[in-house]
């Protein structure tokens, strides 16, 4: 691997451990504040905005994690079709298939991008807490952009026989 590619593994790397620990955060919130509303509800306190913190959370913890997950191999894959075919061709559905998952996510994060100014400029905000809407959308369209180089990596450090 030359230089230029173990710089690059380590920024995407990095990036998506980032992601991941503020997923993680998100996720520990989450459970904090449901278990907390769950009490306060019985004593008839319910916690105002509740809803709208677990909401955003929740998908901070999916988008978020997504990098990290390709990173270390977590997704599910079918191999129906790798299994019966030859080393060759699975090295070229592997690279495909990730070339298609760039531009996947690429579109994806400038298509989120897009919907985080448009609801910045409608001042779009919660109604309870009034936490806007935007800052969660640059969010999973930075953890998009960093999936397209999580997929990349994996193309350029060899990506090798999808069935390793």
């Amino acid at each position: 691997m030359t230089k230029a590619t173990k710089f690059f593994m380590g920024i995407s790397g990095r990036l998506s451990k980032w992601l991941e620990v503020i997923a993680g955060v998100a996720l520990v919130a989450v459970m904090v504040l449901t278990g907390c509303d769950i009490v306060g509800r019985a004593f008839g306190r319910p916690i105002p905005g509740a809803y709208e913190i677990v909401s955003f959370a929740g998908g901070l913890v999916i988008g978020l994690a997504m990098p990290v997950t390709s990173l270390t191999g977590g997704h599910v894959m079918v191999d129906l079709i790798i299994a019966r075919v030859s080393s060759r061709t699975s090295t070229v559905l592997h690279i495909i298939t990730r070339l298609m998952g760039i531009l996947m996510f690429l579109l994806l994060g400038y298509a989120i991008i897009k919907m985080g100014i448009q609801l910045k400029e409608a001042g779009e905000v919660t109604p309870v807490l009034s936490l806007p809407f935007h800052l969660v959308a640059y969010l999973i369209a930075g953890a998009c952009i960093v999936e397209s180089l999580i997929l990349a990596g994996d193309i350029v450090r060899g990506g090798g026989d999808a069935r390793e």
